[in-house]
C-alpha cells in the first residue's frame, strides 16, 4: 500500500491530526480561525463530513494539502458520502461517477442513464441524505433521480418543471428541496409528491436545512436570511436589516445559531433565539465561499469550517453559548418520563394523587428550575449586580445585572438608606430559569444586607412554563404518558416470566441483566401534524466476567444464537411483541430499530472467520461514538477489528427481528446500527441494546 493509501485508509488519523492542529479548550473568541490548508490553485467548490474535507480545483478532485482524490478529471460537482467512504463527482456532458475517499483513484460506481430517452441528460446537482442510505441526483430531463447506496441503483423519479439547481434533504427524511429560479419546491421524500412551494423573492443565493430538520434557511440578493418553520412551512423571520449580499446559510447543529457569508468576505453568526447578529468576522481572503458548522460527536466539540479562494480554513466555534433550552427541555423530559410511571407499592389511588394535570405542570417547573440552575452556575458573581431605581409607590428596589434582567425585592422606605453599596449585598439560593431568547433569569432569590443583616427575598417560582415546553407540539396527553407506564409494567413481566424460565432451564443465571423501558416522544410527521411515537427500549448485559462466555458471546463469537443471553432478550422482544404490543404493529406502520452491538478491547491477534450469514457488509453506513461512519465485513475480509465484532453482533438481531417476529414482517422497518467498543477487557463489555421507535403510535389522539 503507498503512502497515500496508507495516509487516507485511517480516516481516525486525519480526525485526529487535525483535531490536535486545532487545539483543545474552550475558545477565546466565541469564533476563532485555528487552522489553514492552502492550496497551489484556486478552489471552486468543497464539501467535508466531520474532519474529511474534498475540494474541487481546476477541475482536479483533492483533499487536504492538494492530494489528489483521483486522476478523473475537468469535474464540476461533488457531493460527500457522510459515512466519508466515498465521494460523487460530475463532468459535464458524463455520467456520476462514486469514488473511493480510502483508496486512491478507485472508482466503485457508475451511474449510467439506461433509459434511451434520457442517455444525454446532464446532472444539475446532488446530495446525499443525512443516514447515507440515499443519494439524490437532478438533471436537465427535468426529473430528480432517488439512488439507493448499496448499489445505486435508481429506486424512484420525481419530475420537476424544470432542472434543480440546488438540492437538500432533511435529515429525518421528510423532504427533498430542490431550488430552481426564484422558485423552490419541497418533495415528501416518502410519497415522492410536492409539500409546498416557496415563491422567493429576489435571486435564490443558498438554502439549508436545520440538522433536526424544525428549520429551513433561504438567502436571496433581495430579502437577505429568511428563515421557515418547517411544520406549517410559514416563514418564521426575516433578516432583512442586514447590510450587504448574503448567500449559503448554515445551520449550528444545536439549532441556535446560523452562519451566512456576507459580501463574499464575511462570515456572520446570527443568533435565532434574539435574532440578533452574535458575531461578525472579517475575512482577510476574498471569494468566501461557505462556512459550515460539524460537531465531532465523540468529544462534543463544534468546529467551523469555510472554503476561500485558495485554502480550506477549520474554526473553533466552542466559543458560542449551547442552546440552554433545549439541553433542559432534554433534561426535563426524561425526568417527566420517570415521575409519572407508577412507583412500587403505589396504589392507583395513591398513584391518581401524585399524578395529575395540575401536580404534573408543577413537577415539570420545579424540574426546569433544577436543570437551568445546574446550568447557570454562580451566574450572579460574574453579572456585577447594581442597586438601581426605587418605587417608593410601591415599597420596592430593583437591583441590576448586567446582563440578566432586574429583580424587584421589597425594601420599607425606612431600610433604603442601608442599602448604599451593591458590595454590601449578598445572593443566596439562587434558582434560575430560561426566558424566551435562551438567557438566564432569576425565579428566586434571597438577597442580603450585610450592613443590618436583613434578608430579603425574590420570588417567581409561580411563572410559567419555559416555552420550549409550553409549546404544545413537544406535549404529552398524560393520558398517554399514563398508557406507556402501564404498558412498561406489561412488559416487566413478560421479562420475568422468560427469565424465570430460562434460569430454570439453566441457561442464564442471575448475572444475566435484563432492562425493559417504554417512553412517549412528541413529533410531527411531514405533514406538520402532531404524532407520538412509542419508543419500546430493551438491554441486556451479563454483569459477571465469569459468567459471560456461558451465558453470552464467548470472546471472539457473534453468532446471536450462541449468546443465551442475547436470545432471552429475543425471547422478550417476541413474547411482547406478538402479544402485548401488537396493537401497535399494523399494516405497514413505520417503525425505526436502533441496535447497538458491543465488545470489548480485547486484541483481535488473528482474523476470525465470518461465515456470511448475515450478509455481505461493504462500506455500511454505522454510528460510533455518535459519528456516522462505515464499516466493511465480509467472508473475504474476515473480522479484524473488535468494531466488525460488534457490527456482526448488532446484524444479529436484524436478522432475528426479520426472520422470527411475524408482527414486524409487515411493518415498514428501518434498521439503524451502532457500535460502542468498551475501552477494558472482558466479557461483561459484551451487551446489546434495542430500541424500537413505532411511528404514530397514537393516532387516536390527534
Amino acid at each position: 500500500m503507498n503512502k497515500y493509501n496508507s495516509l487516507f485508509k485511517n480516516k481516525k488519523f486525519i480526525a485526529c491530526f487535525i483535531a490536535a492542529a486545532l487545539g483543545s479548550g474552550l475558545a477565546s473568541a466565541q469564533v476563532k480561525r485555528a487552522k489553514d490548508f492552502p492550496a497551489q490553485n484556486t478552489i471552486s467548490t468543497f464539501d467535508n463530513t466531520t474532519f474529511c474535507v474534498a475540494y474541487l480545483s481546476g477541475g482536479n478532485l483533492l483533499t487536504l494539502r492538494d492530494r489528489p482524490v483521483t486522476i478523473y478529471n475537468k469535474l464540476s460537482q461533488l457531493a460527500f458520502n457522510p459515512t466519508g467512504s466515498s465521494i460523487a463527482v460530475a463532468r459535464p456532458g458524463k455520467e456520476i461517477r462514486i469514488y473511493s475517499f480510502l483508496r486512491k483513484d478507485k472508482r466503485l460506481f457508475s451511474l449510467k442513464e439506461k433509459r434511451k430517452e434520457y442517455k444525454d441528460a446532464e446532472t444539475t446537482s446532488m446530495c446525499y441524505s443525512a443516514n447515507a442510505r440515499y443519494f439524490i441526483a437532478a438533471t436537465s430531463a427535468n426529473e430528480i433521480i432517488i439512488y439507493d447506496t448499496k448499489e445505486y441503483l435508481p429506486q424512484a423519479y420525481i419530475k420537476t418543471n424544470s432542472p434543480a439547481s440546488s438540492l437538500e434533504m432533511s435529515s429525518n427524511n421528510y423532504f427533498i428541496a430542490s431550488q430552481h429560479e426564484n422558485e423552490i419546491d419541497i418533495w415528501n421524500f416518502q410519497t415522492k409528491e410536492l409539500r409546498t412551494k416557496l415563491e422567493i423573492e429576489g435571486q435564490i443565493t443558498g438554502d439549508a436545512f436545520s440538522k433536526d430538520a424544525s428549520l429551513f434557511a433561504v438567502t436571496t440578493d433581495k430579502k437577505g436570511l429568511m428563515i421557515y418553520d418547517t411544520k406549517t412551512w410559514t416563514l418564521k423571520h426575516t433578516f432583512d436589516s442586514i447590510s450587504g449580499q448574503l448567500k449559503n446559510p448554515y445551520f449550528h447543529p444545536d439549532g441556535k445559531y446560523i452562519a451566512v457569508v456576507k459580501d463574499n468576505s464575511k462570515i456572520v453568526i446570527m443568533n435565532l433565539k434574539n435574532n440578533k447578529i452574535e458575531q461578525e468576522i472579517e475575512n482577510e481572503n476574498s471569494n468566501l465561499m461557505q462556512f459550515k458548522f460539524f460537531t465531532n460527536n465523540q468529544t462534543k466539540d463544534v468546529y467551523g469550517l469555510s472554503g476561500e479562494s485558495k485554502s480550506i480554513v477549520f474554526w473553533d466555534a466552542n466559543g458560542l453559548n449551547p442552546f440552554y433550552g433545549k439541553l433542559v427541555s432534554s433534561e426535563v423530559d426524561a425526568k417527566m418520563n420517570e415521575w409519572v410511571k407508577m412507583m412500587q407499592g403505589e396504589s392507583m389511588e395513591e398513584y391518581a394523587i401524585r399524578v395529575n394535570d395540575e401536580t404534573r405542570m408543577k413537577q415539570q417547573i420545579l424540574f426546569e428550575n433544577e436543570a437551568a440552575t445546574r446550568l447557570a452556575g454562580d451566574r450572579i458573581s460574574l453579572e456585577n449586580p447594581f442597586i438601581g431605581n426605587y418605587d417608593a409607590t410601591n415599597g420596592m428596589l430593583n437591583v441590576g445585572f448586567n446582563t440578566m434582567s432586574p429583580i424587584a425585592i421589597e425594601v420599607p422606605v425606612e431600610d433604603l438608606g442601608s442599602f448604599k453599596d451593591s458590595k454590601d449585598l449578598s445572593f443566596d439560593n439562587a434558582v434560575y430559569y430560561l426566558n424566551d431568547n435562551d438567557e438566564f433569569e432569576l425565579a428566586y432569590v434571597e438577597v442580603k444586607n450585610e450592613t443590618t443583616n436583613k434578608v430579603y427575598i425574590y420570588d417567581n417560582l409561580g411563572r410559567k412554563k419555559m416555552t420550549s415546553i409550553q409549546d404544545d407540539s413537544n406535549f404529552v396527553p398524560l393520558e398517554i404518558m399514563q398508557q406507556a407506564s402501564q404498558e412498561e409494567a406489561k412488559l416487566e413481566a413478560i421479562k420475568k416470566d422468560v427469565v424465570e424460565q430460562n434460569k430454570q432451564d439453566q441457561l442464564i443465571t442471575d448475572n444475566t441483566q435484563i432492562n425493559v423501558k417504554t417512553e412517549v416522544i412528541p413529533d410531527v410527521n411531514a405533514n406538520g401534524e402532531k404524532i407520538l411515537n412509542y419508543k419500546v427500549g430493551y438491554q441486556y448485559e451479563v454483569i459477571n466476567k465469569e459468567f459471560s462466555a456461558k451465558e453470552d458471546f464467548p470472546s471472539g463469537g457473534y453468532d446471536i444464537q450462541s449468546s443465551n443471553a442475547a436470545m432471552s432478550l429475543m425471547k422478550i422482544i417476541k413474547n411482547a411483541f406478538e402479544g402485548e404490543f401488537a396493537s401497535y404493529l399494523g399494516e405497514n406502520k413505520q417503525v425505526k430499530i436502533v441496535i447497538t452491538g458491543s465488545a470489548d478491547a480485547s486484541p483481535i491477534r488473528s482474523k476470525i472467520a465470518y461465515k456470511g450469514q448475515y450478509g455481505e457488509f461493504v462500506d455500511e453506513p454505522y454510528y460510533k461514538d455518535g459519528n456516522l461512519d462505515n464499516i466493511t465485513v465480509t467472508k473475504e475480509s474476515g473480522i479484524t477489528q473488535n468494531e466488525q465484532l460488534a457490527l456482526l453482533r448488532a446484524a444479529g438481531v436484524m436478522d432475528y427481528v426479520k426472520n422470527n417476529i411475524t408482527t414486524l414482517k409487515n411493518t415498514n422497518n428501518e434498521f439503524e446500527y451502532h457500535v460502542e467498543v468498551a475501552k477494558e477487557r472482558g466479557g461483561e463489555y459484551r451487551k446489546i441494546n434495542i430500541e424500537f421507535v413505532i411511528v404514530d403510535a397514537f393516532p387516536a389522539t390527534k
